[in-house]
């Protein structure tokens, strides 16, 4: 469930042993200095799998990367990443960088899950109108198939097709959030690393993702005859996007919605509801605490592992 994470380190220390170590590859980058016209080392940037690890010359770390990704080799993204691979990788990254979890504190995380459709992806894709009544930005991915967004104050929502990212034979949905200030996620309580181990936090980073789907308006398209006359009109008001867009006054944006949502569930194929119910299904998969998690040997993780271990309570 989780992805794309942004870690920090805040040690001289620790900064002076990764440049040191062989097993990186290091990059110096520099600037021109327009006052004086000397060359100034802006920082230094070692590369491993898919992470790009960065220090700046005051012995600031910065680590980004998919642990989904850094779990398949740097390749991809696409197929299940349940808790125990989660640990695992977690585990593998404390080792790479020999730290302990709780050394790393958590500046962005991306949480999400890959669900199968019975039909593509972008036909999905198409029926979606907005989230919270914002319209999306729209980007290709090359001529693959393409991604919807929405950017708030402190947060990225995201919905795309990895079918045609990835050229796959199946219909491969994506949906994710991804923070951009960790005060989004105060309720959960994510801070470190270590917090990514806990299978409570996680489960409140599920509720999250489902509430978060719940925003999304999706209007199916529907013959209207045998619609009465009100409902024709909202259904035919709805399906316009600008509609939603328009529309300032927040309790009327509220009554339109539950009408129009009611006309679509009504005359509709259940397909939000039907989606909605995936994703949870998806969350309640990967966060599984499985019988297999005690036989977990990982020096790196220490005495994180045995709490965590106990906890059973999938969403």
């Amino acid at each position: 469930m989780i992805d794309f994470i942004k870690l920090r380190i805040n040690d001289k220390g620790f900064a002076e042993w990764l440049l040191k170590n062989p097993k990186f590859e290091i990059e110096v980058k520099t600037k021109v200095d327009p006052d004086s016209g000397e060359e100034k080392e802006i920082c230094r940037t070692l590369e491993f799998k898919n992470l790009k690890i960065v220090v700046f010359p005051s012995g600031f770390v910065e680590i980004t990367g998919s642990l989904h990704v850094f779990a398949n080799d740097g390749a991809h993204n696409y197929d299940g990443f349940n808790y125990v691979r989660l640990v695992e990788t977690i585990g593998e990254v404390v080792a790479l960088l020999e730290t302990s979890p709780d050394r790393v504190s958590l500046h962005n995380v991306e949480f999400g899950v890959n669900i199968l459709l019975d039909t593509s992806p972008s036909k999905f894709l198409d029926t979606i109108l907005n989230y919270r009544f914002k319209l999306p930005e729209m980007r290709m991915f090359n001529g693959k198939g393409y991604l919807l967004q929405w950017v708030q104050q402190n947060y990225i929502v995201k919905v795309y097709d990895k079918k045609h990212q990835y050229r796959l034979d199946t219909n491969v949905l994506r949906f994710e959030v991804k923070t951009m200030a960790m005060v989004h996620l105060a309720g959960v309580e994510v801070r470190t690393l270590a917090d990514l181990l806990d299978i409570v936090k996680l489960r409140r980073l599920g509720v999250e993702l489902c509430e978060t789907y719940k925003g999304l308006m999706i209007g199916e398209k529907l013959d209207t005859n045998q619609m009465s006359g009100p409902e024709r009109k909202i259904y035919e008001q709805g399906m316009n996007p600008h509609f939603w867009r328009d529309l300032e006054d927040r309790k009327k944006r509220n009554y339109y919605r539950e009408r129009f949502e009611q006309v679509v569930k009504k005359y509709g194929t259940g397909l939000r509801e039907t989606v909605g119910q995936l994703i949870a299904e998806k969350v309640s998969e990967l966060l599984k605490s499985l019988d297999i998690l005690p036989d977990l040997k990982n020096e790196n993780l220490g005495h994180y592992m045995p709490s965590y271990i106990a906890i059973k309570c999938p969403i």
